[in-house]
Order: C-alpha cells, then structure tokens, then sequence
C-alpha cells in the first residue's frame, strides 16, 4: 500500500535481492509514474550466499529494463561510514542492511531480505517510522553506499547485455564485461544455480 502512495523516490538496501515477476510490474509502475527506484544490494564477489545472487541475477536485466537503478558493493569498500553497516569476513566487505526508505519521510528497517524466502518461509521482524531524520540517515548511507568507490553501478544496454561501471579515484571510467572481481568458480556456480527451479526457496 505504501508504495502505490510514493510520487518521488524509493531507496533499498538488501543484502538478498531476489526479485519476481510481480517485484517487475510493481518497478514498471513506480518508474512510469516518475518515482526514482534505487538499489544497494550485494555483487557476485561480495555476496556470502551465491545461491541467493543466482536468484537476484535471473531478474537483474528485467528490473534495470523497468527503469530501477542497480548498484553492487564492491567486496574492498571501506569508509567511516560504511563501517557501521558493513559486515566483513576474511577482509571481504559485505552488505548486512535491511532497510527502505519512501520518499525521504519515513523508514522501513528489519530482518526482511527482499526476496521470496523472507516473503514466504522465515519468519522476519521489522518496523516502519515515520521520520524523515531517520529517512535522511538512511539516503547517507545509501548515497555511500553507492558511491564510486564502494559499489559499481549495473547497467544494461539495448540488446540486454549488461555492464559494470568502475569509476576510480582519479576520475577514469572501466566498463567491466563480466561480473568484476569474481571468479570463475563463483560464476559457473551461480549460473547452474540460475537455471534450477528453486527460485521460491531463495
């Protein structure tokens, strides 16, 4: 319901971003209506469950196609900031948060992945304020977040391929083919995993 209300911008950070069907018509209206649709989620190198990336990777084109801006943490993004929000296991940075914000005025942060697991299987907790503090907190972060130098942006050109932008610090722009700092073994995985019908387990 809330959605249906928004007319500016909606800001996600999940560290599982496994999308649906109905995730890509709700995206199609909230574009088309003009609302900017953001999202922080984990890269291939970053995410601790490549099952759950294969899931996020099977919709990723539709939903850059609907209009919704994708951005993947780098695994070596650092920062004051970015600390707090931040889990890192063998040095390697990985997204944790669970959190939106609806048009700057209020918040929903909790356990809830957006993904079908947490919409069906686990049992998830979380609250929603109304406060446009802490909806300006949160744009801080997620503005951090996405930045350069902590995530690349995902887009996608007319013949649905996709590209990875890396922007350095001293201004020079690297368009990545495949998914960056990724291995092999982490690609071959999450593609076999993207063909399996066990997306409502993810």
């Amino acid at each position: 319901r809330k959605l249906q209300t928004l007319n500016k911008e909606l800001l996600i950070e999940s560290a599982y971003f496994v999308g649906t069907q109905r995730d890509i018509e709700i995206a199609k209206d909230l574009t088309k209506r003009g609302v900017r649709v953001r999202v922080l989620t984990n890269s291939l190198a970053s995410n601790d469950v490549l099952a759950a990336h294969a899931g996020y990777a099977k919709w990723r084109t539709e939903l850059l196609k609907a209009g919704v801006e994708i951005y993947e943490l780098r695994p070596d993004a650092k920062g004051r900031l970015l600390d707090k929000v931040l889990t890192r296991g063998k040095s390697k940075a990985s997204l944790h948060t669970k959190a939106f914000a609806f048009d700057n005025q209020s918040v929903f942060i909790g356990s809830f992945n957006l993904d079908p697991r947490s919409q069906n299987i686990n049992t998830e907790i979380g609250i929603y304020v109304e406060s446009p503090e802490l909806a300006r907190q949160l744009k801080a972060f997620m503005d951090k977040g996405s930045s350069p130098e902590a995530a690349w942006q995902v887009v996608v050109n007319e013949q649905g391929q996709l590209s990875w932008l890396e922007t350095a610090a001293n201004g020079q722009k690297t368009v990545h083919k495949v998914e960056p700092m990724s291995t092999v073994w982490q690609r071959l995985f999450a593609n076999v995993i993207r063909i399996l019908p066990i997306e409502s387990q993810l």
